[in-house]
């Protein structure tokens, strides 16, 4: 059933999210409860957070009717503890986010740079082909 029910998630979340948090879990069935188990604390947490209705959903559709969910964890974090991981969790995204504009700018700048050293290529090979012939340019005088 469980292997079913994280099919249905890997469909529906990004396959980031669903490899970093959803693939290393395994469940149990008792009555109308399924027991997620969690391989730490911190996936217990943010599947809680996160992920419960997906995972609620997906239970249900694949079971046929309304369960319990459950989550469970080797070791407990402490709300402060989660807190604190959650924040830097986010804080680290956010630092990602920028550097990945940072990059596609730079990326943007390259690209402008190539299309310039074509165009002073293009210049350069003419100017070469200019003083490469033996005429010399006609000097033209001017009356005032």
């Amino acid at each position: 059933m469980w292997s079913e029910v994280k099919h249905m998630l890997s469909r529906t979340l990004s396959s980031l999210a669903f490899q970093t948090w959803i693939e290393g879990t395994t469940a149990t069935v008792e009555d109308d409860k399924v027991i997620v188990h969690c391989t730490n604390p911190l996936q217990k947490n943010w599947l809680k957070a996160l992920y419960a209705s997906y995972i609620e959903q997906a239970v249900e559709k694949v079971c046929g009717k309304r369960m319990i969910i459950q989550f469970e964890a080797p070791h407990e974090l402490s709300d402060e503890q989660f807190m604190l991981i959650w924040n830097y969790m986010i804080a680290l995204e956010k630092q990602t986010w920028n550097l990945e504009a940072r990059v596609t700018k730079v990326e943007r700048r390259m690209e402008e740079i190539e299309k310039e050293v074509a165009q002073l290529r293009e210049r350069t090979e003419f100017l070469e082909r200019l003083l490469a012939t033996d005429e010399k340019p006609v000097q033209k005088t001017y009356i005032h």
